[in-house]
C-alpha cells in the first residue's frame, strides 16, 4: 500500500486554487467531497494525468446497504481507475454538456444505453458527426466523457436509480453501448 500525501489546505482566495465539489461513484460506493485545484471543471480533474484524487471533507456511502448514513472522514484517496461515474457539480459544466452549442459548431445527439458493471445508463452522447461514436469510445484519449439527460440504475439494488442533467462516465468501464436506445 502506498503512502498518502495529504494536500496542504490553502485559502482558495490567496491562490489560483479553488474548492471543487466532487460526487463520484465506484462499483459499491458514492463518495462526495471536495478538492483544492486550479482546474475549473470536474471533467478536467478526472482527465488529467494524476492517477489518484485526494478529497477532503469526505462522505462515503454504500450503494448496497440501504440504511447507510455514510462514513465521514477528513481525507480520502481515490484511484481514478475505480471511478465509474462522476456527477459534475459546477453549473457552467452542466450547462455546457447539457446541449449548449459547442464553439466548433453543430452537435448531434445520439441516445445510448450503456452497461458499466453495476450501472446501466441511458442518456445522450454529443457527437460532431455520426461516425464519431466509435472514435469517442475507442480512440479518444480522455477517459471520462459526458452523457446528458441521463437515467442511471444501480443494478445490484435497482431501487437505487437517479436522473441527472449530466454525468461523466469512465469509458474504460463501458461493457456495451446500444446506439439509438430509449
Amino acid at each position: 500500500m502506498s503512502d498518502i500525501t495529504l494536500p496542504v489546505e490553502t485559502d482558495p482566495y490567496d491562490s489560483a486554487e479553488h474548492e471543487l465539489p466532487m460526487e463520484l461513484f465506484t462499483d459499491f460506493y458514492r463518495i462526495t467531497g471536495s478538492l483544492f485545484t486550479a482546474v475549473n471543471r470536474t471533467n478536467g480533474v478526472l482527465n488529467d494525468s494524476e492517477p489518484q484524487l485526494v478529497l477532503h471533507k469526505v462522505i462515503t456511502t454504500s450503494l448496497i446497504r440501504s440504511i447507510d448514513s455514510g462514513i465521514e472522514s477528513r481525507y480520502a484517496r481515490i484511484d481514478k481507475n475505480s471511478i465509474k461515474l462522476a456527477v459534475p457539480n459546477e453549473e457552467a459544466e452542466n450547462e455546457r454538456l447539457a446541449g449548449r452549442p459547442r464553439a466548433s459548431g453543430f452537435s448531434l445527439l445520439r441516445r445510448v444505453l450503456m452497461g458499466m458493471g453495476n450501472f446501466e445508463i441511458s442518456g445522450n452522447l454529443h457527437l460532431e458527426q455520426e461516425i464519431e461514436i466509435k472514435s469517442l469510445l475507442l480512440h479518444r484519449t480522455d477517459s471520462f466523457i459526458g452523457v446528458t439527460d441521463a437515467s442511471i440504475i444501480y443494478l445490484p439494488n435497482p431501487s437505487r436509480k437517479f436522473t441527472t442533467s449530466t454525468v461523466l462516465i469512465n469509458k474504460n468501464h463501458v461493457e456495451f453501448v446500444c446506439s439509438g436506445a430509449y
